[in-house]
């Protein structure tokens, strides 16, 4: 982001995270300026990249989700090896999150599958990318804190 938010814009995006789908009407009700106003202030917002999309979110378990696990993932060094394991990540449907992490490890995943079954598959197919050297994995049992983010997500110094 190149620009500063301002109160307004902080209020906005408190507003939108809390419920995407209310009207301009509310969210000017919400912020106290006009509708065309809010809807400069937003279209600013989208194409600044700061609002990035509007989505659902959805019980893991209704949709045949219910089992997490985080996969720590170690590969050989070298950015052709990392362009090898991105385009195959890419098409894990059930990988929802890739970081690069400082460490012993180049890549921590996120993943959601409907069980260990099936996470033992992904596990094979991710474990057979050429350059990966090694996995851990992690099984979520209970997910105690999970949260949006939000524009007050940093932590208070």
């Amino acid at each position: 982001m190149t620009r500063q938010l301002d109160d307004i814009d902080r209020t906005i995006l408190r507003a939108v995270t809390a419920d995407g789908r209310q009207t301009v009407r509310a969210l000017a009700r919400t912020v106290g300026l006009s509708e065309p106003s809010v809807r400069d202030r937003l279209q600013r917002l989208e194409r600044d990249g700061v609002i990035t999309g509007y989505h659902a979110d959805l019980d893991p378990v209704s949709v045949d989700a219910g089992t997490a696990a985080f996969i720590a993932l170690r590969f050989e060094p070298g950015e052709a090896a990392k362009a090898v394991v991105n385009e195959r990540l890419e098409r894990e449907a059930c990988v929802l999150e890739v970081h690069e992490v400082a460490g012993e490890d180049c890549y921590l995943l996120k993943v959601r599958v409907p069980g260990t079954g099936e996470l033992a598959e992904a596990l094979d197919r991710i474990r057979a990318i050429p350059p990966v050297i090694s996995t851990n994995t992690t099984i979520v049992l209970r997910t105690v804190v999970e949260r949006p983010l939000g524009v007050d997500a940093a932590c208070p110094e």
